[in-house]
């Protein structure tokens, strides 16, 4: 009897095409809407946490009145006595399972470029580590290269103090005044935009030595600390040892902030997550358009077989079956409109993927659209669910009307 009832279904449908083929595309936007997000915001995550993974052996720590932006290395100094001693460098490479320790120096400065005088901030860290650090496809570099260990004089800039700060373009190998010494410009980062906090976008990056040299200050800002492989498992109880040690050396509860990379990474999840949602909740508006036309489009069917239906009772049919049929055909429509839908929806955030590799947000990261067939799976139980919650009503409309009434129903 399931089988004779799928037919009928079929049947109803052949007569309906064009009714039933816009009635599919509102359910297939919904659907390309909500595969090609769930595949975009999982390639976002993947290109994301791909590129900074490799820093998870990487801890920052900071003075507690210091704001910090560990994306890109921005800090906002707050109180100028507090810094780091070398008492405490020392105290930290007691520790079991550091690597390396690399202090940060940060101080404002004037930029000279074409006759014309900016502030910036200025960043001293070793040359291999600021390489390390800000060399991810993520972050990055716009056009030039990184410092190398032992050079002199050389900086990166950030991507406004190149573009925006003066009337003409800093390019790579120009000479910029800091504080009155002469800077070859090595390279420029990547625009971050205001998205990303502006890690480094106003911000002009060089060696400690040189940082002594145009400030006369080698104060510790903050130290970068890189956590050996064989004790990442312990780096959350490394941070809450080197936050012990520096604390008491300053006799503070808060003197140090101490951040792992990985608990970064943990939040850069959470936001993802937090993003994606929001973006298929937009796409199920979508879905609900589409339902109320599965509801529409099988109330006016109803109508129009109102004669078909009291002839199927007069012979024997049931409400049920009647109801069966109708939920049938919402079920079809369904399955056909989601799996078109889903096929949009991979070719869409293909599409995605080609637009966002040419830059088009200012950075040159490509996302890859990650469709997982969990992401399928979802999408066309969705589709399902939409087209027998969408009808029900109709179905039940039709089940309900007395035999005789619509025999004679013209």
């Amino acid at each position: 009897m399931l089988i004779d009832n799928i037919k009928i279904a079929f049947k109803n449908i052949k007569e309906r095409k064009s009714r039933v083929i816009l009635t599919l595309l509102g359910i297939a936007i919904g659907i390309m809407a909500i595969v090609a997000l769930m595949s975009i915001g999982e390639g976002m995550q993947q290109a994301v946490l791909g590129e900074l993974s490799s820093l998870s052996d990487t801890i920052i720590v900071t003075t507690g009145d210091v704001s910090v932006n560990p994306m890109g290395g921005s800090f906002t100094k707050n109180n100028i006595n507090n810094y780091f001693t070398e008492r405490d460098i020392d105290d930290v490479y007691r520790i079991n399972g550091i690597e390396s320790i690399d202090p940060v120096t940060f101080s404002a400065g004037f930029v000279e470029y074409n006759g014309e005088i900016q502030t910036a901030s200025i960043l001293g860290l070793d040359a291999d580590r600021i390489a390390d650090f800000f060399g991810t496809e993520f972050l990055g570099l716009e056009s030039g290269e990184f410092m190398s260990e032992g050079d002199q004089n050389r900086c990166v800039i950030g991507y406004n103090v190149a573009h925006e700060y003066f009337d003409i373009d800093i390019n790579v190998g120009n000479k910029i005044l800091i504080n009155n010494k002469n800077f070859v410009v090595s390279g420029i980062y990547n625009e971050q935009g205001a998205g990303m906090s502006i890690p480094t976008d106003d911000y002009i990056h060089i060696t400690p030595r040189d940082f002594k040299k145009i400030t006369g200050e080698e104060n510790i800002t903050g130290i970068l600390i890189r956590v050996s492989d064989s004790h990442l498992s312990n780096i959350d109880s490394i941070a809450d040892e080197i936050e012990f040690f520096i604390n008491e050396n300053h006799g503070s509860d808060d003197f140090a902030n101490v951040i792992t990379m990985s608990s970064i990474l943990e939040s850069i999840q959470q936001v993802i997550g937090i993003i994606q949602i929001v973006l298929i909740g937009i796409a199920a508006i979508a879905l609900v358009v589409a339902a109320i036309g599965i509801m529409n489009t099988m109330l006016t069917s109803v109508m129009e077989r109102t004669h078909e239906i009291g002839i199927m009772k007069a012979i024997g049919a049931r409400n049920s079956d009647v109801l069966i049929i109708f939920i049938i055909e919402g079920i079809i429509i369904s399955i056909i409109g989601g799996s078109v839908g889903i096929a949009f929806g991979i070719v869409g955030s293909e599409g995605f993927s080609s637009f966002s590799s040419s830059g088009f947000m200012g950075s040159p990261i490509a996302i890859s659209p990650v469709v997982t067939m969990s992401s399928v799976l979802i999408s066309l139980f969705v589709a399902i669910i939409v087209g027998v919650i969408s009808s029900l009503y109709p179905s039940w409309k039709a089940a309900k009307m007395s035999p005789i009434e619509a025999v004679r129903y013209e």
